[in-house]
């Protein structure tokens, strides 16, 4: 509590003393990056406040060590997935701003002239529309990281090193969200969502209906959750947190459909045609998932110890997520029943992690050793986007690779 009065007297006197006499040295040129500077420091002060008044328990002190040739710190044994996600999460606004500022210091070093020029057509109203879009997103983001916090039974104290934060984390989390569970999303899923979903009903001749299904690299749960509609007993399997706990505040938080508001664009400001796109909102979600839906959280090569236990594995941009694809194909052919069905989509986009960058001739040739039988009539190649941001002069269009192969009786 003490804490807390001297933080509120501090606040006080930054407000009524420093901070006009900074403005009165800087003018007003500089209003905008003290606008995002003022942002930074409420935010942090939020945070402050929520750390110090919560009614969980307190984790415990961190304890100074060293690792890797620098001072760390230890802090309460989560999961460090978790850690840095839950942290990235909160540290988003923070994050944003700094992303800003770097435009804005860009935009500052122009000659007068060159920024009178710039102000003509509007650009140096742009700081101010973001750093909005941020804040609205980063009321978002913290209702993810809370919910998180009670769901894990985390307290309030920190997970990980702040610098240790991931902006990419969030940025691909919105990403995710957008493709998944808006309108703007529709398009890219009605290009790949029923080819699977035909694929499932063609091998059980639309008597699907509480065959068990898993769905790995779920994601945020779509996929998932369309085939649950169907009347599949379908088990979601992730391992990226990023996408977990946005999914917890989907399926669990949420009171009505486009609840939730973000601006998931007002950082990316190449490649537009139009400088409102920048400032597209975005609603979540566009429907209700499915809470039938099972979500094991982990690592698919680890989670399922059981054999023969599905019906059917469905993967959707996933088997190219692999350390070694051998391992990944197996464990599918493993988890199957005896006749069981594998539906893949994806583009084989290999990460330089992956032992074995197969071509998709390649990849059917493994299956076929490991004791799939691959129905060659149903190859198709599906041109699909991925997360696309509305007017964009930018689109990267993969070329997926579809099939369907049973496991040999």
């Amino acid at each position: 509590m003490g804490i807390s009065i001297y933080l509120s007297r501090f606040l006080t006197l930054f407000l009524c003393l420093v901070f006009p006499s900074y403005l009165a040295i800087r003018g007003t040129d500089s209003l905008s990056d003290t606008a995002l500077l003022f942002s930074s420091l409420s935010r942090r002060a939020e945070a402050v406040h929520f750390a110090l008044t919560s009614p969980l328990a307190p984790a415990p002190a961190p304890i100074s060590t060293e690792a890797t040739g620098r001072r760390r710190k230890r802090y309460p044994s989560f999961p460090d997935a978790l850690a840095h996600s839950i942290n990235s999460f909160e540290q988003y606004a923070f994050l944003a701003e700094k992303v800003l500022q770097r435009k804005h210091a860009r935009y500052a070093k122009q000659t007068p002239a060159q920024k009178a020029i710039s102000n003509k057509i509007g650009y140096s109203t742009h700081f101010e529309k973001s750093r909005k879009a941020v804040e609205l997103n980063a009321r978002f983001v913290e209702q993810i990281a809370q919910i998180a916090r009670a769901h894990y039974h985390t307290g309030p104290g920190a997970l990980e090193d702040e610098e240790d934060a991931d902006f990419g984390l969030v940025d691909l989390a919105f990403g995710h969200l957008s493709r998944d569970w808006s309108t703007q999303g529709a398009k890219e899923r009605q290009a790949v969502f029923p080819r699977v979903l035909d694929g499932l009903e063609r091998h059980f001749g639309g008597k699907g209906r509480g065959k068990k299904v898993l769905v790995p690299g779920s994601g945020m749960g779509r996929l998932a959750s369309d085939i649950a509609d169907l009347g599949y007993d379908v088990t979601a399997n992730e391992l990226d947190y990023g996408s977990i706990l946005a999914y917890h505040l989907l399926t669990n938080h949420t009171h009505s459909l486009h609840q939730h508001t973000l601006q998931p664009f007002a950082t990316k400001w190449t490649h537009q045609a139009n400088p409102s796109s920048r400032y597209t909102a975005l609603t979540v979600p566009d429907h209700w998932p499915n809470k039938s839906v099972k979500l094991v959280e982990g690592d698919f090569l680890n989670m399922f110890p059981e054999d023969a236990e599905f019906d059917a594995v469905v993967t959707l941009f996933f088997i190219d997520m692999s350390d070694n694809v051998i391992d990944f194909l197996s464990n599918i052919h493993r988890l199957l029943k005896p006749g069981g069905v594998w539906i893949n989509l994806g583009p084989l986009k290999w990460g330089t992690h992956s032992a074995l960058q197969l071509s998709a001739e390649e990849v059917l040739q493994l299956a076929d050793v490991l004791g799939f039988d691959v129905d060659q009539t149903s190859r198709k190649s599906i041109d699909s986007l991925y997360a696309e941001q509305p007017e964009t002069l930018l689109k990267f269009t993969y070329v997926t690779q579809f099939w369907s192969a049973t496991k040999r009786v």
